[in-house]
């Protein structure tokens, strides 16, 4: 009997063997289906990294093909680490935006879904790219062995030389001493942590650092230097104290009876309607860091957020998968100090801004998305008021006067369907249009200036929505003023004020009853080109994007609360 007929045979006696064979075949059959399935699902594909080169916090974009419309299981891993899901900005089949975070380390980036991987391409953490270091450093205390001038002005350019500045500005500043009233005893100069109390670092949004290298900073003098010393930190250890005097011929700030305020506002989400998953990023404002109001504090965040600090917001995102699921709501609560600021400037010295850092003068000069400087109204009405006034203090004067004398300010805020323009038309406004309008006709006598949002808290610990403006006066720095409040605008005044005139205190002063959430209007660009964007009108904050939804989002209710005062000491 061949061997053939012998299987039979045993197929025929053994019934075991027949079931046997029977799986057998079954699972050979079902093995082929699961390959040529696995060999026809699409394999995620990647075509570019932008930028292929990052640093801790960069936002990074994959793009490519076959990624899944949603993350579920799916994955990125760079150098065989996978990101955690608070990286994650968004995911689409074809695009991935997530913030590269301070742990990854060079290496290969893979997309991975639940079965299968991509190709890997080439990325690079920037932070760990070899950069040429001295053989043996042994000093790394910066040391400040000459300034360029020992009296400069506010806004003058100052050049510090010396040695272990590092090769680059990174997180490293200059500081300087401010006028606070709290004078540096002897003591107080061997003492670092007592003497940079009292100062304040130059500005990255005034454009004030020119160059940096391990020998030789330039550094514009910031708003709010007053004669004492200069330091530079590197955030690893802080030089000696160098004198310098700065120069008040022109003007001078001080910073007075500091309050410390905890402050807290919500923002609720609610009623999702969703066609498939809905994925809501919500940008909270932080308190404006500056000489008056500095060392901002964000003590607590429920829940945590994707990004702590990115564009001067706090970054949440949620993502629902149903209709009409509970309510989400995030916390944010902050401990700030707030300076009162007065000056005292002398028209007569001031300098006509051909000193003045070129993009500072450009950001607060041109017209933009909020204040209307170019509009033809606007500027006959600024030729109207100035006439042939060509000192910058006298024509910011005149403009502020004439809005307190002719124009009626409303307690009510309007709607944000309003025009600020219209309290040139009709003669009355709100304390938005008042700020708006006065930032534009500063900005139309060639004045640079800015609106601010906060808001304003009366003896109570109430607080309401407020606007009001700076200005810049070359040689002096930005100058404060509250058109509203100098117009009569009510409300609860503190009982320890001793402001007499309201009218004349809030042209070039301001109390520590503002908190400032934003300097200017804040252009910010959406995570996703085909994002549902949201904005807040005649809110605490100036920025072009609170809320951004997903494509799948049809719909949802949302509320943000004023910040609200929970202690002030």
């Amino acid at each position: 009997m061949d061997s053939s007929g012998k299987f039979s045979y045993s197929l025929r006696k053994y019934p075991a063997l027949r079931v046997l064979s029977v799986v057998f075949i079954i699972s050979i059959i079902l093995g082929s289906i699961y390959l040529i399935g696995f060999r026809n699902k699409p394999v995620p594909e990647i075509t570019s990294v932008v930028p292929p080169v990052g640093s801790p916090g960069d936002l990074v974009i994959i793009n490519g093909s076959n990624f899944g419309a949603v993350r579920d299981m799916s994955y990125v891993e760079i150098a065989g680490s996978k990101l955690t899901a608070s990286s994650y900005i968004s995911w689409t089949d074809n695009c991935i935006k997530f913030v590269l975070p301070a742990n990854v380390q060079d290496g290969l980036l893979v997309v991975g879904t639940k079965e299968l991987r991509s190709k890997p391409a080439l990325f690079a953490n920037e932070v760990d790219i070899p950069v040429p270091v001295p053989a043996v450093q042994q000093v790394t205390k910066p040391l400040i062995t000459m300034l360029s001038s020992d009296k400069v002005s506010t806004g003058e350019l100052l050049v510090i030389y010396g040695n272990n500045f590092g090769d680059s500005k990174n997180q490293s500043k200059v500081l300087f001493t401010m006028d606070c009233n709290n004078k540096i005893s002897e003591a107080d100069y061997k003492n670092m942590v007592m003497l940079t109390e009292n100062m304040i670092p130059a500005s990255e949004d005034d454009f004030d650092y020119v160059s940096w290298s391990n020998t030789e900073i330039s550094v514009r003098v910031p708003d709010g230097a007053y004669s004492g010393v200069v330091i530079v930190d590197t955030g690893r250890e802080q030089s000696d104290p160098k004198e310098i005097t700065i120069n008040t011929d022109a003007g001078r700030k001080e910073y007075l009876n500091k309050k410390i305020y905890l402050v807290q506002y919500t923002a609720d989400i609610a009623d999702v309607v969703t066609d498939d998953v809905s994925t809501i990023t919500l940008r909270c404002p932080i308190p404006f860091n500056c000489p008056a109001q500095p060392n901002i504090e964000i003590t607590e965040v429920v829940p945590e957020p994707i990004l702590l600090n990115y564009q001067n917001n706090l970054i949440h995102q949620i993502t629902k998968s149903r209709n009409n699921t509970p309510k989400s709501v995030f916390k944010q609560t902050f401990v700030l100090p707030v300076f009162e600021v007065r000056t005292n400037v002398n028209p007569v010295k001031i300098g006509n801004y051909k000193n003045t850092e070129k993009n500072l003068l450009s950001g607060a000069l041109k017209s933009d998305a909020l204040v209307p400087s170019s509009d033809k109204a606007v500027k006959e009405l600024c030729d109207k008021i100035i006439g042939k006034e060509k000192n910058a203090w006298n024509k910011a004067k005149r403009i502020y006067e004439y809005l307190c004398d002719n124009c009626m300010i409303e307690a009510k805020v309007r709607n944000g369907d309003s025009n600020p323009l219209d309290l040139i038309k009709k003669g009355s406004g709100d304390a938005y249009d008042f700020a708006v309008i006065y930032t534009a006709l500063l900005r139309a006598a060639e004045i640079p200036a800015y609106t601010d949002g906060g808001v304003l808290v009366n003896q109570d610990l109430q607080s309401q929505a407020h606007w009001w403006c700076e200005f810049y006066i070359d040689r002096v720095g930005w100058v404060p003023a509250d058109p509203a409040l100098g117009a009569g605008l009510e409300y609860k005044r503190w009982t320890d004020s001793d402001v007499v005139d309201e009218r004349a205190y809030y042209f070039g002063n301001m109390d520590s009853h503002h908190i400032l959430f934003s300097r200017g209007w804040s252009q910010l660009k959406p995570f996703s080109a085909d994002s549902k964007i949201v904005q807040q009108p005649r809110s605490f904050a100036l920025q072009s994007i609170w809320e951004e939804a997903n494509k799948d989002t049809a719909k949802y209710s949302s509320y943000w609360s004023v910040p609200v005062v929970k202690g002030v000491y």
